[in-house]
């Protein structure tokens, strides 16, 4: 050999033998064949100590070994190789540091057998910083979950007493007053009514900021909405002696599919602005059509007034919570500052922006651009802001109000007698159900939250009674009905409102059910007896079915040696009676995130085994409560998959033993 082929060869292995990471191979029995100087170090061996001497095996935990031996090393049989898996290695003094190991087949060559190199890194650091990180991003989680659930919390318990001071507030309104107590009674309302809307302002951030906010795709008519926009703030406009225009292109579609309720919000926050804003002037709605296809519709939404304006300066802070753009602003025309944030919100939530452009003393121009999906449907269901009571007769209807409140129970009465509605009144769930043994009724009003029986267990227990005429039941608490929409829905509970409400508001209710309410007799029932799953009480299947599962692959890994083969269908069994356990705890706590993670987790265990209809299962499963199922056709994928389960393991079982 040449000095200079030497010298490269000697430079070669130096560099080998010193890399930055560690490197090691061996053969197909695990024993250590060689091993670099880097990796030594880490480990505090000798190369005399390893080399020949140890098993790769001998540096994992147990764990480590039994992970190596069932799935690490098949897998490099069955591929040729394996890139990225963690172990905890072991080094001489019997500490730990986490290694990232790729490793590769090496084919047999000069009559030298197969064998195996791996490289080795040293990702400890790397494993302490995600773990802090994702320390961080859990206590992150926890504390905006502490805050919204804080915020939801002293927003409900404002609410429940703010619905008795503006039902008796409405109440007082429409008796016979002089004109002093007229005023009184108007200021009491006003006053009420505002604390309602910082209260709302309060509970819709808590519920963005913690995500728990979905956009509906519903169709609604723009035509519609704009109008009752017009009418709410009309008044309010007229009082201040401001001009309110509201123009609406005719080349703007009636009919769309969205999210009205969300575009309604964000319109009543920047019109409530615009008019508290300006002294004298106008304040303009308009909408007009930007882009067209044959199944959308891009619309083009600006509203305008002519009040106080905002320093250019001052632009970026109005869109921070609880931010206004003076604090002269702020005394002079109060609020929280919370409206624009949300609309901005709400706005990111649909893939738009909220723009602003405005001039000192002249005006302010706030504008946003919303895609929404066109529609042929004329029969789109639409509030009103007001109500004709006397144009509707309702004194055939037999209303049962529930709640343990009796403030509350007083002002529904109250409401009832006005438009000539029989009633009667139970201040708990258990007196309710004794009512509904002796009288029949159209409709319950019914409190979510009581004690000793919750509102969703006393419509439970409605249900089961199996009435001859089955009432329709709305629930009322401080809750949005988004909020609640699934518990309602297992519950058999048909609608719900929104507490503190204003009369016309339960007036809608009743008349939109009483119709419904008429025609009892042919309704079905909604609700079946929850049942808990046990895994015990599934019955086994005696025969094993063919398809259920195939060890073809095993059998492939394993070189038809019985030792291997058995040893991966022990550690199959073994992860197979714990994926069953977290099955039907996540499936009973109807939890998707967790039944998620087990079918990450057992992706490779079934794919070994080809067990594909269990991978289906699961995946209905994880379905099933992403679109909320019912209680039975949950059950039944529960049992379904307790039998696939079973007739696995009964297989492997008798496949182990022969």
């Amino acid at each position: 050999m040449k000095k200079a082929d030497s010298k490269r060869l000697k430079a070669a292995l130096d560099l080998y033998d010193y890399a930055p990471c560690g490197s090691v191979s061996f053969d197909k029995e695990a024993m250590i064949l060689d091993i670099n100087h880097t990796l030594c170090i880490w480990l505090g061996y000798t190369k005399d100590e390893l080399i020949l001497k140890r098993s790769l095996l001998s540096l994992f935990r147990i764990g480590g070994q039994i992970f190596f031996e069932t799935h690490f090393f098949p897998l490099i049989q069955l591929q040729g190789f394996v890139k990225e898996v963690y172990f905890d290695i072991v080094r001489k003094d019997k500490s730990i540091f986490h290694g990232l190991i790729n490793v590769r087949e090496v084919p047999a060559h000069d009559d030298l057998p197969v064998s195996y190199q791996a490289t080795i890194l040293d990702i400890s650091d790397r494993w302490h910083y995600e773990a802090e990180l994702i320390k961080a991003k859990k206590q992150a989680e926890a504390d905006s979950k502490a805050k919204a659930d804080f915020l939801a919390t002293i927003s409900h318990e404002i609410r429940t007493p703010l619905n008795a001071i503006l039902g008796i507030g409405n109440l007082l309104h429409q008796t016979s007053l002089n004109e002093n107590q007229k005023e009184y009674a108007k200021l009491l309302l006003h006053s009420s009514e505002h604390l309602l809307g910082l209260v709302n302002n309060l509970l819709d951030l808590s519920k963005i900021e913690a995500k728990k906010i979905i956009l509906e795709q519903v169709p609604f008519n723009l035509a519609d909405l704009a109008n009752l926009l017009h009418q709410t703030y009309l008044v309010k406009s007229s009082e201040k002696g401001i001009h309110l225009h509201t123009n609406v292109d005719t080349d703007v579609p009636n009919y769309l599919i969205g999210d009205p309720l969300k575009l309604k919000q964000i319109l009543t926050n920047l019109i409530g602005n615009a008019i508290k804003f300006t002294k004298k002037g106008q304040v303009t709605i308009a909408i007009s059509k930007l882009k067209e296809t044959t199944s959308e519709v891009c619309l083009k939404f600006v509203v305008s007034d002519t009040g106080i304006g905002i320093p250019k300066e001052k632009l970026e802070a109005i869109f921070q919570e609880f931010a206004q753009a003076s604090y002269d602003v702020n005394v002079e025309f109060g609020g929280t500052g919370l409206g624009l944030t949300i609309s901005k919100k709400l706005l990111e939530l649909h893939d738009s922006s909220l723009n602003v452009s405005s001039a000192l003393n002249k005006g302010s121009q706030f504008s946003f651009e919303l895609w929404y999906k066109k529609t042929n449907r004329q029969s789109v269901t639409t509030e009103s802001n007001s109500i004709d009571f006397k144009a509707h007769k309702l004194e055939d209807m037999r209303v049962l109000i529930v709640d343990d409140n009796p403030a509350n129970i007083f002002i529904a009465e109250q409401y009832l007698d006005q438009w000539k509605i029989k009633y009667t009144s139970a201040e708990s769930g258990l007196e309710a159900l004794s009512i509904l043994e002796e009288e029949s009724f159209h409709l319950i009003l019914l409190d979510l939250q009581m004690p000793k029986m919750s509102g969703y267990e006393t419509a439970k227990k409605i249900r089961e009674l199996n009435l001859e005429s089955s009432p329709v039941i709305v629930s009322f608490s401080a809750s949005t009905k988004g909020e609640v929409q699934s518990a309602l829905e297992e519950a058999g509970i048909d609608d719900h409102l929104s507490k503190p409400f204003q009369p016309n508001e339960l007036f809608q209710k009743l008349l939109k059910h009483y119709g419904v309410a008429n025609e009892v007799d042919n309704r079905e029932k909604k609700i079946e007896p929850k049942t808990e799953t046990h895994q015990d009480e599934v019955p086994l299947i005696e025969t094993p079915i063919p398809d259920s599962y195939n060890l073809q692959r095993y059998r492939k890994m394993a070189n038809n040696r019985q030792e291997f083969l058995k040893k991966f269908i022990t550690s199959t069994l073994d992860a197979l009676v714990s994926y069953q356990k977290d099955y039907n705890r996540a499936m009973n706590a109807r939890n998707i995130q967790n039944l998620s993670d087990l079918i990450h987790k057992s992706t490779m265990s079934i794919y070994y085994i080809q067990a594909d209809r269990l991978t289906s299962l699961l995946n209905e499963s994880r379905q099933g409560l992403h679109q909320k199922s019912t209680t039975s056709d949950l059950n039944e994928l529960i049992d379904k998959c307790n039998h696939e389960f079973e007739t696995i393991l009964k297989g492997l079982h008798k496949d182990l033993k022969n």
